[in-house]
């Protein structure tokens, strides 16, 4: 039911026979009858927002509570009919604009649409934010086509590279991304993969993201193509992050293209990839030497694949891991280590990753990628590589980082009796001023004692895990991974880890998710979108990121199978 105030008679009728006076301040309807007057209008506007928002306030900022949706019923159509029949005002224009935005409301699109329509270095501002508000607003089904049509017009129209040029696009874009609309796939892909100087790059990016929000297998290849691409004139700027993200979120379609990019098919693929080291090699030819297409090809196939973690991936894994180029091998084991495969192929994957590991070369480049492979093989919370990342701890002619980094995985994932048997190595360990690490080893004597109090017990893991020491915190989102297969109340736990401040406790928790959720986690999937909308720019969503997006996608997919 429409709001009266018991004046609104009063008014209309004094002003009929002209006694030349003017509507309430807090009368909505008399404001928005003094809309069309050139000379009100300004005041109108102002008033009109003073009521919107003092009812919006009143109500605790419910825009679907039946006051605050009277105002609107009353003010909504007249700021739109006001807006499209005066287009020279601009000023008050941009303050309707604005209302609009506050009020979200669908009604007010025939006003959004026009202002879509800009002219240049008079009416951009009206096009940002009228493209702001179509992200805010639920566009009703029916007038979604000519929504995402009036924004690809708008896109097409921008080829400049002024700040309000990239303002409009960054608005634009994020509004068709923000339609769930398939029909905004076509637009996107020109745009994420134009390579024009006049188009910043992080357009291109921004479109790629907005494309994996669509989920519409028909952007596959041109995603595949945006896994090479570079900024003009700069090849250490790419956008293979946000294309691999977007690939991994349309989930299974994007599976065989990707095998075919693994295997060396693509010839779409290959040819970018020359580029890409082509345009290395124009400013490090020592880099360059080092590459090839299917290095370059397979490192990005490997970890969506991995990301994606399909059984099918299995076998072309597997045989890219017996590769003997080095940065392939590794790509493919961490990729399988993702995978969830039958049971009876987990030998053949611990064989494998055993295997890669030993043949990793000697020195710097060595260490850390043998880092890299421990820290995987700890994510698989699997029990039979315990000995061998124990082995490595022991092995007295490793790397003195490798051995520590195995020392610190085994006592995240230790029980009891790993525990034990930590005791044992760091007891035989030589004295630092022996030329050991006992020392060091011994720093993890306090996970050691956690491991002993709880050993194999969910529910005393599951109250371990919010605590304010991170290293507790951590211990406990591992060991959930290990032992909280299927656990309500440790994927409640671990969900409720996922914004810690600590980027450890955060990480061990998500993966400990994907490990234990089987049939997905909805509580973790809402809980990334809204670390994501209130994060992003931020460094910690930016190191984030890299796992949660695709860990999430995995985590929708099978709460959407189950």
């Amino acid at each position: 039911m429409k709001m009266r105030h018991k004046g609104w008679a009063v008014a209309v009728v004094i002003a009929a026979l002209g006694f030349g006076c003017h509507a309430a301040d807090d009368d909505p309807e008399g404001q928005a009858g003094e809309l069309a007057d050139p000379v009100r209008r300004e005041n109108a506007i102002f008033n009109l927002k003073g009521i919107y928002t003092q009812t919006l306030a009143a109500n605790g900022g419910d825009r679907n509570s039946p006051e605050v949706e009277a105002v609107a019923d009353v003010i909504v159509k007249p700021l739109t009919d006001t807006y499209l029949a005066f287009p020279e005002d601009r000023i008050n224009g941009m303050a309707i604009l604005d209302l609009l935005h506050e009020m979200q409301d669908p009604r007010s699109l025939p006003a959004l649409l026009d202002a879509l329509n800009w002219r240049t270095e008079v009416s951009e501002d009206h096009a940002i934010r009228a493209a702001q508000t179509i992200q805010m607003i639920e566009v009703p089904e029916g007038e979604l086509q000519s929504v995402v049509q009036a924004l690809a017009r708008s896109l097409e129209r921008i080829t400049g590279s002024r700040s309000e040029d990239n303002k409009m696009r960054i608005a634009m874009i994020r509004a068709l991304g923000s339609l769930e609309n398939r029909g905004a796939t076509e637009i996107l892909t020109v745009i994420a993969t134009r390579q024009d100087e006049n188009q910043n790059f992080l357009i291109n990016r921004l479109a790629a993201q907005q494309l994996g929000e669509l989920r519409d297998p028909a952007a596959i290849p041109a995603l595949i193509r945006c896994l090479f691409l570079f900024a003009p004139n700069r090849p250490d700027l790419r956008m293979n992050d946000v294309a691999a993200e977007a690939l991994i979120l349309i989930g299974r379609p994007s599976l065989k293209p990707l095998l075919d990019m693994l295997q060396g098919r693509d010839a779409t693929a290959n040819a970018i990839a020359k580029s890409y080291i082509d345009s290395i090699k124009a400013r490090r030819p020592d880099l360059a030497t080092k590459m090839t297409v299917r290095q370059v090809t397979g490192a990005e196939a490997s970890f969506a694949l991995g990301a994606l973690g399909f059984s099918e991936a299995l076998e072309p894994l597997l045989q890219e891991a017996g590769s003997s180029d080095t940065a392939r091998k590794l790509n493919a084991a961490i990729a399988l280590v993702r995978l969830k495969v039958p049971g009876a192929q987990r030998e053949r994957v611990r064989s494998m990753l055993k295997q890669v590991y030993g043949s990793l070369p000697k020195g710097y480049d060595g260490v850390r990628m043998q880092g890299q492979l421990l820290a995987a093989m700890a994510h698989t919370y699997d029990a039979e590589l315990m000995p061998f990342i124990l082995e490595q701890l022991n092995n007295k002619k490793a790397n003195p980082e490798v051995r520590l980094i195995a020392a610190q995985n085994y006592a995240l994932l230790a029980n009891k009796a790993d525990a034990a048997k930590l005791a044992a190595a760091i007891a035989n360990e030589q004295p630092s001023e022996a030329g050991g690490y006992r020392e060091k080893f011994a720093e993890h004597k306090p996970l050691m004692t956690l491991a002993e109090e709880c050993d194999t017990a969910v529910a005393c893991w599951v109250g371990k895990i919010g605590s304010a020491d991170p290293n507790v915190a951590r211990k406990a989102a591992y060991m959930l991974g290990r032992y909280g297969l299927g656990s309500s109340e440790a994927i409640a736990a671990l969900v409720g880890q996922l914004g810690s401040e600590d980027l450890g406790v955060r990480l061990g928790s998500l993966m400990a998710l994907d490990k234990i959720a089987e049939d997905g986690a909805p509580d973790a999937v809402l809980k990334i979108d809204e670390l994501r909308s209130r994060e992003e720019g931020q460094s910690v969503w930016t190191m984030f990121r890299v796992e949660a997006l695709p860990i999430q996608a995995r985590l929708r997919s099978r709460q959407e199978k189950s």
